[in-house]
């Protein structure tokens, strides 16, 4: 049976694909934290950002949901911090450096026409660390490099592959290398000059991913493979070594992903006073997709002070978010 033993195989490597997906010219703001609101006709240019300037947000959930003609990928992410530091720029772009750890579970059920393959996977304190690309005009995400490595906990409840006679857990060490994420279009909810009671869409653009990923694990099964054939020779290939694009391409998920444009994606409702645990900020109010999510822009802070909703047809795969300040060094 040609699809015999992938089911598990590309649980895995759709679940390490999304994870990585967990986060200019103009006067800098004063008195910060100010709780006195903007008047509407005030008007926010692009803030500037300098090298060392700092953010650090908590995030306490972010839903990662997958899901195609073969079943689900459900996971839950979590972050005490994502410390984003400015370390390069340049005439167009800014650098920000980021390292943490992240934690949380992930369920699958798929089926690949030999029957339902069901897995609970579970992981705590894989190391994160990368760097993203922002756009000075827009404060845009253009580009996303990182790594991690860590250890899952993975539990085969149901398979119809080998006869068992128990259904084990397994500890799955895994390193993600080079992993690149790249949008066509930078993608960000911020329109400047800022204002109340203005509308923009959502640009469409194209999401390539592409990285490397290595297990102890993909060498046995490799070996194992060469005397009892358990993987198509489509997926043999792939190891030990996985390209995460050959990976896509080999189970049929088209890459680079389109996104396409959003009319009236975006509504800057109000300005407000919104506590985070940074402190509390005179904030631009950012409907996004009809209420779907909520975007709240400071200019004392230079940044997004919170984040949380649904955001899967701007970015895919993440149903939801849930993204505060907890501190930071811009002034």
């Amino acid at each position: 049976m040609k699809k015999k033993g992938i089911g598990i195989f590309v649980c895995l490597m759709l679940l390490i694909s999304v994870f990585p997906l967990a986060a200019p010219a103009a006067k800098k703001a004063q008195d910060r934290g100010s709780q006195q609101p903007l008047t509407t006709t005030s008007q926010e240019d692009v803030p500037i950002w300098e090298i060392g300037d700092q953010w650090i947000y908590q995030i306490d959930d972010v839903n990662v949901y997958f899901n195609s003609t073969a079943g689900i990928i459900d996971a839950h992410l979590i972050m005490d911090e994502l410390p984003l530091q400015v370390s390069t720029l340049n005439e167009t772009t800014y650098t920000l450096d980021f390292e943490t750890t992240i934690s949380g579970s992930a369920q699958t059920d798929m089926n690949f026409g030999d029957g339902p393959v069901n897995v609970t996977i579970t992981f705590s304190n894989l190391q994160l660390s990368g760097d993203m690309v922002f756009e000075k005009s827009t404060l845009g995400i253009k580009t996303l490099n990182g790594a991690f490595t860590g250890r899952f906990w993975v539990k085969i409840n149901q398979q119809p592959y080998l006869p068992l006679p128990w259904l084990p857990t397994l500890p799955v060490k895994l390193a993600v290398s080079n992993f690149v994420s790249d949008f066509s279009t930078a993608v960000t909810p911020l329109m400047f000059p800022l204002n109340e009671s203005m509308f923009w869409n959502f640009t469409s653009t194209n999401l390539s991913l592409n990285g490397e990923v290595r297990s102890p694990w993909f060498s046995i099964i490799l070996l194992i493979n060469t005397f009892y054939p358990i993987l198509s020779e489509e997926i043999a290939a792939l190891l030990p070594i996985v390209n995460i694009q050959e990976a896509f391409a080999t189970i049929g998920i088209p890459t680079p992903i389109q996104i396409p444009m959003i009319e009236g994606a975006f509504y800057c409702l109000n300005t407000e006073p919104v506590t985070v645990p940074a402190g509390t900020f005179t904030a631009y109010n950012i409907t996004i997709l009809d209420g779907m999510a909520s975007c709240f822009y400071a200019p004392d802070a230079g940044n997004i002070i919170k984040l949380t909703g649904n955001i899967q047809q701007i970015i895919p795969f993440i149903t939801n978010i849930n993204l505060e300040l907890k501190s930071t060094t811009y002034s």
